[in-house]
């Protein structure tokens, strides 16, 4: 039975989705739930989550060797992972629906402390950078950047894929009380792209970047803006859409 799984996750503690030799990762957390439920399965996920950023909606799919009915599934697992993981739903899925290739586009958030004082409560949640940020600044800021672009000039160590096209469709700030939050709507993120993105807003936005530097990343001439990067804990995976899309069942 192949199922569809509606997951969120702090990744604080997880060295990212992906298992990697001996460290941590979210998948082999799910992993060793399912094993006490007698499945022997690695999940598959949609979206490569880097060491620390978190998620509300990544999918991932599974093979496993019962049949399940999707709800008891869901609640079933949610007995066996830690606190930090959530399973939201799970959807039985046609044999070979794979949640890499049927996603077609992803949303993101980042968020940023920026209240007068630091808010401790949102230390694993949010970046606290040492200076205030202008919204109406990075508002403008953020309406250079979408658009179909090769996006080679914001390229990291540990990006795998060779095709660095990709579509953002929107990138928009709005403050959340003493908070700044960045959402942003794209077909596809190469590796820590809206990390980068955002740690090139805020630059250019602060006045440690030029926005003619931006630009020119934009165009795809590396600079000095586009090698800027946000942490990793301000970063959400909200959302990912797929074709043909689960039908999640609730715990």
């Amino acid at each position: 039975m192949r199922c569809a799984l509606l997951l969120a996750y702090d990744g604080t503690a997880y060295r990212g989705w992906s298992p990697q030799g001996g460290t941590q990762s979210v998948a082999a957390a799910v992993a060793t739930a399912l094993a006490r439920l007698g499945e022997n399965a690695l999940p598959h996920g949609a979206a490569r989550t880097d060491a620390g950023v978190h998620a509300r909606g990544q999918i991932a799919h599974v093979d496993l060797a019962r049949t399940w009915e999707p709800a008891r599934l869901a609640a079933s697992l949610n007995r066996h992972l830690p606190g930090d993981i959530a399973c939201r739903g799970v959807a039985a899925v046609a044999h070979d629906w794979d949640a890499i290739a049927a996603a077609t586009g992803k949303i993101y958030t980042y968020r940023i402390d920026n209240g007068a004082a630091p808010d401790p409560f949102a230390a694993h949640f949010a970046w606290r950078p040492p200076f205030r940020i202008d919204l109406a600044t990075v508002q403008q800021i953020a309406a250079r950047i979408p658009g179909e672009r090769d996006w080679s000039a914001f390229a990291r160590r540990g990006e795998t894929r060779r095709d660095a096209r990709r579509t953002i469709d929107a990138v928009d700030w709005h403050a959340d009380g003493d908070s700044l939050v960045c959402t942003l709507h794209g077909n596809g993120f190469t590796y820590r792209l809206v990390r980068a993105l955002v740690g090139a807003m805020v630059a250019v936005a602060h006045g440690g970047a030029e926005a003619a530097a931006l630009d020119a990343a934009l165009a795809g001439t590396p600079t000095g803006a586009a090698r800027q990067q946000a942490p990793a804990r301000g970063l959400t995976l909200e959302t990912v859409r797929c074709e043909p899309a689960p039908v999640f069942a609730a715990p």
